[in-house]
């Protein structure tokens, strides 16, 4: 597993990926958060790991969720959080 920020960056995610150990399936889930191609070159999005630190395995369960929904169903929870933040902005 190799990460995209810089060398204490890298250093901390991979701290916080160990002691967090989560499962095969959930590090796959986090690698296709961080999209198509840095999950072909197995690089895993820093960011991702240090916002989430405090609840990363269940961040990688519900992305596990989201990714077993339809296209369609998809669409809606992006519409649906999209109009939430809205909500919340004004």
């Amino acid at each position: 597993m190799r990460f995209n920020g810089s060398i204490s960056q890298n250093k901390w995610a991979a701290d916080i990926l160990a002691n967090a150990e989560l499962t095969a399936e959930q590090i796959d889930n986090l690698l296709c958060y961080a999209g198509p191609t840095m999950h072909g070159q197995g690089i895993m999005d820093v960011t991702i790991i240090i916002e989430n630190r405090h609840n990363l395995a269940a961040y990688a369960d519900s992305l596990g969720k989201f990714y077993k929904l339809s296209g369609e169903e998809r669409h809606n929870v992006a519409k649906n959080a999209a109009a939430m933040v809205r909500q919340l902005t004004s």
